[in-house]
């Protein structure tokens, strides 16, 4: 697989865990994820967009340039 998969495989597994991971441990439990794929690799992940949203990481916000 190669790892323009990779942010396909973590929004599909987020989109399957989230429902079962309490609102308040949501960000925790995301960020384990994106860790995970970004320690075999994985750079795509900002394509995972309710992963990314849920992990609220800093280097993955884009930056509003227009204002």
């Amino acid at each position: 697989m190669g790892w323009a998969s990779g942010s396909e495989l973590a929004e599909s597994v987020w989109k399957a865990v989230r429902a079962f991971v309490p609102v308040e441990e949501r960000r925790k439990v995301a960020v384990s994820i994106v860790r995970a794929f970004e320690d075999h690799d994985c750079d795509t992940l900002d394509e995972a967009a309710t992963l990314i949203a849920d992990a609220d990481l800093p280097e993955y916000r884009i930056l509003d340039t227009a204002s």
